[in-house]
């Protein structure tokens, strides 16, 4: 597994701040379940009242230092409790118990089918346990759950994740209203990402033949990834049928996990760099260049609002370590930029013109924890505050 690109250097005061405002984060969004298990929430006002798979794993895997690792384990088996005998890993589920298997309001789900990025979410949040701990043995014990789990993922014959679009559904869970089908980008990076992280911990605890198949899953689905890239645009899109869009979100990640060539990466930078003030508002990321929106919805979103125009902090730490590989200054002014707006004006799920929406959003801050590290070289007087943004 080839090691994901590394964290932009910042100043050691906003490195702080991150942590600070991650730990506060943390503390507000715990809950507990009725058999006494710590869950965390995605918020800490209330707003999503459940463990959600992939916001745990976001917390996991970028503010996990910050956490109980006995809680970090507690919480992962109280989702694979809940796991169908088909595989699939609950999208959430409640401090009562009930396990949530569908996107979206229980009484009006987002479509017939599970998400389809639950299960690659539940292998990177063991695997963020395996890297905070070093307790292989506990992935051991849970191994076969966590395959049963990526084997429930639908595949095309191509080896990327399919959504049939006569039957949509959500595909990842910050699009979960954004009806993307057939092949489907987000889903198949993190379907790759999830079969990487099954390969190399297997390696590690030396089950070698499990390791390869999972190496050759991983490989089968990178082959085809290629076809969602438009090489007129430079970046990628988040399906080849409905929303065959230019994804902002899934082409920094690409680069980020490195499915992306270097080439890729440095015009996915390149494009962004060129449209700037189209996509970053006060340090936070549109899913799509201002002025689109998506051409098929679940549910009806409001055009510049939450998934279909909202300004988001989860994908900023992607698009500051993607602009770094040529532009330093401008990546660690937008990390700048970012901590300044949740310092002064909260941790939020999502922004537009006017306010913030959902305070104490956790996988804001530590999904942009997760992509900096602290630099006392910057700390020697290159502050990146007077850097300029791209034109």
């Amino acid at each position: 597994m080839k090691p994901f690109l590394p964290p932009v250097p910042v100043l050691p005061e906003q490195y702080d701040t991150l942590v600070a405002l991650a730990g506060r984060c943390l503390d507000q969004c715990r809950t507990r379940a009725i058999d006494g298990t710590v869950l965390f929430r995605p918020d800490g006002s209330g707003n999503y009242d459940a463990m959600w798979t992939r916001d745990f794993a976001y917390m996991v895997e970028g503010a996990g230092a910050l956490l109980d690792p006995a809680e970090i384990l507690a919480a992962i088996d109280y989702l694979l409790a809940a796991q169908r005998e088909d595989g699939a890993i609950p999208d959430r589920r409640q401090a009562d118990g009930t396990p949530v298997y569908l996107a979206g309001p229980v009484d009006r789900p987002l479509g017939e089918s599970c998400p389809t990025d639950n299960p690659p979410f539940i292998v990177k949040a063991m695997a963020g346990y395996v890297r905070i701990t070093g307790d292989h043995a506990a992935f051991l014990a849970r191994r076969a759950a966590l395959y049963r789990a990526m084997e429930s993922v639908p595949l095309s014959e191509d080896g990327l994740v399919q959504v049939d679009p006569n039957r949509p559904h959500s595909s990842y869970g910050f699009v979960d209203c954004v009806a993307q089908t057939g092949n489907v980008l987000f889903g198949s990076l993190l379907y790759w990402e999830g079969c990487q992280h099954l390969a190399k911990l297997c390696a590690r605890a030396e089950y070698h033949d499990e390791a390869h198949e999972w190496y050759e899953q991983a490989e089968h689905t990178s082959r085809r990834l290629g076809d969602l890239y438009d090489e007129e645009f430079g970046m990628f899109r988040a399906a080849s049928v409905d929303c065959r869009q230019l994804d902002l979100w899934g082409s920094l990640y690409a680069c980020v996990i490195r499915v992306a060539t270097k080439t890729q990466a440095h015009l996915v930078a390149d494009f962004f760099k060129s449209a700037w003030d189209m996509c970053v508002y006060q340090g936070h990321l549109r899913h799509l260049v201002r002025g689109e929106y998506w051409d098929r919805l679940l549910a009806e979103v409001p055009r510049n609002a939450y998934q279909n125009g909202g300004y988001w902090a989860v994908p900023v730490g992607w698009l500051a370590q993607t602009i770094h590989l040529s532009e330093p200054d401008v990546a660690r002014e937008l990390i700048a930029e970012v901590v300044e707006q949740m310092r002064d004006r909260g941790v939020y799920e999502w922004i537009d013109s006017e306010s913030g929406h959902v305070p104490g959003y956790v996988a804001s801050v530590a999904n942009v924890l997760g992509a900096v590290q602290s630099s006392r070289k910057l700390a020697r007087g290159n502050s990146p505050a007077s850097a300029p943004h791209p034109q």
